[in-house]
């Protein structure tokens, strides 16, 4: 399904963000992905719809964050592919609230990556305290029924 040399454009301004380019990087940022976001038990998608030509594919994808202590957020997301030969060639994810995502990263990413202990993941609160804030502010906006990209 992805070509050897095919090129990932993951978005935001976090440790993870960047290009990966061929199987092995690719292989390695969904990794590091699982393990930070549903191996947690965080992270849950789904396909909401998609539109596709002969060499390119969107979806559409709605998904919940489990944030602990009954916390949850709720975002979308699109992702462009460009298919050369039946394989992905390029892939583009397009968030709808990056910011979102980037605090939640730099809040509980390196430690869901080592481990994910509470001291651990408390610890990343603790040092980011700015992305903690603005996800309490997006926890209680959700809650009220109001939609707003920082």
């Amino acid at each position: 399904m992805v070509a050897e040399n095919c090129v990932v454009h993951y978005p935001g301004n976090h440790f993870l963000s960047g290009d990966y380019v061929g199987r092995a990087a690719i292989l390695d940022l969904y990794r590091k992905l699982y393990k930070v976001g549903i191996e947690q038990g965080t992270f849950v998608g789904e396909f909401h719809d998609g539109l596709h030509s002969d060499d390119h594919t969107v979806a559409l994808v709605t998904y919940s964050m489990e944030l602990g202590m009954g916390q949850r957020l709720i975002g979308q997301a699109v992702g462009v592919f460009h298919i050369e030969n039946g394989q992905m060639a390029e892939y583009w994810l397009l968030e709808r609230d990056q910011k979102m995502v980037n605090d939640i990263v730099r809040m509980s990413g390196k430690a869901a990556l080592a481990g994910g202990s509470k001291g651990q993941l408390a610890l990343g609160v603790l040092k980011h305290p700015i992305a903690a804030i603005n996800t309490a502010r997006r926890v209680i906006r959700q809650r009220r029924g109001a939609q707003k990209m920082l």
